[in-house]
């Protein structure tokens, strides 16, 4: 059997230009698929800018939150694109079949199990809908606290107190608190012995809070309230101070008047609660 190697060669030659080719091609999909990218980035980050200069802020989270969402659908969509146009250009099929073989594969990695990721997509789109936070709200989400950073559509990022970055899918976020209204409550509950005067623990807390008042207006809301008695424990009668705090920061104003208290009782003599052990020796 004679070879023809010169119909060899041609065929490694028409094989080696059309892999040169597809490579060429795939190369410049990815490159524009980066570029849309950088748009879609530089887009959203300009308006997200532009926005801080306007008055209102309840109206600048909305545009931010909006321009987080549109950057992380955009970002999917590119992404989806540049994946069928490079199936097509390897020669599986025309772009609208590989859409059509996408959509089956997605029902089959449906019915496999993930419909936590269809789960945590529709919970981003109702949380924008509703509107119920946006990038820059202080909020708790379930037991989590902290600063809304981002918000994608499968998932929610907030940073803490202590700098930790936490991420939390849409699905999963069950429980919202937004502290970031016109005003969060600080609530100090204040235990005194059963064996003090009533009317001497309220004068004194009232005394406390009134000054903290009208040294902090800067972060106190309105004046401060104090409840009275608020309960009868096993060892100590609870009393109780409410205060609206500018929002966010309701926090510092429990620690200062909780430290506040406990100096102005140790000044007067009134001590609070502890449990104690109480040991009979027998003879």
């Amino acid at each position: 059997m004679t070879i023809n190697w010169k119909q060899v060669l041609e065929g490694l030659r028409l094989d080696t230009a059309n892999m040169i080719t597809d490579l060429i091609s795939i190369l410049f999909i990815l490159i524009l698929a980066k570029i849309c990218l950088n748009i879609l980035t530089k887009f959203t980050n300009d308006v997200a800018k532009k926005s801080q200069n306007i008055g209102d802020e309840s109206r600048m989270k909305e545009i931010i939150t909006s321009m987080t969402l549109l950057r992380s659908a955009g970002r999917y969509t590119i992404y989806f694109a540049a994946v069928c146009l490079i199936i097509n250009q390897l020669g599986f099929g025309t772009a609208l079949s590989n859409l059509v073989t996408a959509a089956g594969v997605g029902a089959l990695i449906i019915s496999l199990g993930a419909q936590s990721i269809i789960k945590d997509m529709i919970a981003g789109a109702f949380i924008m809908f509703e509107r119920q936070y946006g990038v820059g709200d202080f909020v708790k989400i379930n037991e989590h606290e902290g600063t809304v950073t981002s918000i994608a559509m499968r998932c929610t990022y907030l940073k803490n107190w202590k700098g930790q970055k936490i991420i939390i899918p849409n699905g999963q976020v069950s429980t919202v608190i937004n502290y970031s209204g016109e005003f969060n409550m600080a609530i100090v509950e204040v235990p005194a012995p059963y064996d003090e005067d009533a009317d001497r623990i309220f004068e004194v807390l009232k005394e406390v809070a009134e000054k903290y008042y009208e040294e902090h207006k800067d972060i106190c809301f309105e004046a401060p309230n104090v409840l009275g008695i608020n309960s009868f424990d096993e060892s100590s009668v609870g009393f109780a101070v409410h205060m609206k705090a500018v929002k966010r920061n309701h926090y510092r104003i429990q620690r200062d008047l909780r430290y506040l208290i406990k100096k102005k009782f140790d000044e007067t003599g009134i001590s609070i609660p502890f449990n104690q052990i109480v040991v009979h020796q027998g003879e």
